[in-house]
């Protein structure tokens, strides 16, 4: 009798333990569930903002106007048609592609320069994310009154050396390239400090099997630092691309798009175009083409990215 007890106390006790564990599986679940809830929702309604505004891209909605109507493609027609549409995406490729490129370039050699033991290095560290940290229309306004033709203080400077004043962001033909100065100096740090963590990551052991190999000096940095590098410089373009097709803040906030549209990026002409001239259907239609601008540029460089990563890997 003893022994046939025995297992039917086992077998009462087994199921017992296993609905305390779903039990406790069940609960865990639930707080993961509460605990991601408010990201969802946040992300849903993104999604909500973003799909209406591609449905608002579509219909003929303008302030004052008592009825919508839903037109289908004619915002884009016309926009095709429209030659300061044009001149939208040439600023915005030119101004995103240009300042990236010379972000890199600045960021790389900052982030080596940073990489070695020079008093110049050591005096940088300290001020590099002072760019970052002001807000965009603050380093807007500071720049206008630093590039004002008459009271700048650029000017000034150039006056000391025998240069003549240079119009900055006065002249159509200077405007942008004087814009895209300003975002090289804001963001280049963005760029040095993810550099500076790659080059963190290469090891000395590396290096000095480069130099018994016989590399040295700039052989050693094109042959050995920089493939390995490539990939934080890929992945920081990609932010700052993102970023760059989008700016606003800089390009309102120091031309509104002037003088003429030599500085009309799209964001910008969207903002004009919705607020200014209370056309939000084909503003919203712009902003769609900005955003479709702004997803290939962003997959070619990831696909760029996967790339290189699998040759350096």
């Amino acid at each position: 009798m003893s022994v046939s007890a025995q297992p039917s106390n086992s077998l009462v006790a087994a199921p017992a333990a296993g609905s305390v564990s779903r039990g406790a599986q069940r609960a865990v679940d639930w707080w993961s569930i509460a605990a991601i809830a408010p990201a969802v929702i946040i992300l849903l309604g993104f999604l909500l903002l973003f799909f209406y505004g591609v449905y608002q891209s579509l219909t003929d909605l303008k302030l004052g106007r008592p009825l919508v109507r839903f037109i289908g493609l004619a915002n884009y027609s016309a926009l095709l048609n429209d030659s300061d549409f044009w001149n939208s995406v040439r600023v915005t490729l030119f101004y995103g592609i240009s300042a990236v490129l010379i972000q890199a370039a600045l960021g790389l050699a900052i982030a080596k320069l940073f990489a070695s033991e020079v008093l110049l290095a050591r005096l940088l560290r300290p001020v590099i994310l002072l760019p970052l940290v002001l807000p965009p229309m603050s380093v807007a306004l500071m720049w206008t009154t630093m590039m004002d033709p008459q009271r700048g203080i650029l000017n000034y400077l150039l006056s000391l050396v025998g240069i003549s004043p240079f119009p900055w962001i006065s002249d159509p033909a200077t405007a942008l390239l004087s814009l895209i100065l300003i975002d090289v100096w804001t963001y280049t740090p963005f760029f040095a400090l993810i550099i500076f963590a790659g080059l963190q990551g290469i090891t000395d052991d590396i290096r000095e099997a480069a130099r018994v190999n016989g590399a040295r000096g700039w052989a050693t940095f094109l042959h050995i630092e920089l493939p390995l590098v490539t990939p934080y410089i890929l992945i920081a373009a990609v932010f700052r691309l993102i970023e760059s097709f989008n700016q606003f803040d800089i390009i309102f906030g120091t031309t509104q798009g002037g003088p003429g549209n030599s500085t009309a990026a799209l964001s910008v002409q969207a903002y004009m175009t919705a607020f200014q001239n209370l056309s939000f259907g084909r503003g919203g239609a712009i902003m769609v083409i900005n955003w479709l601008i702004v997803l290939a540029g962003a997959f070619l460089t990831v696909r760029l990215w996967q790339a290189v990563r699998r040759r350096v890997t």
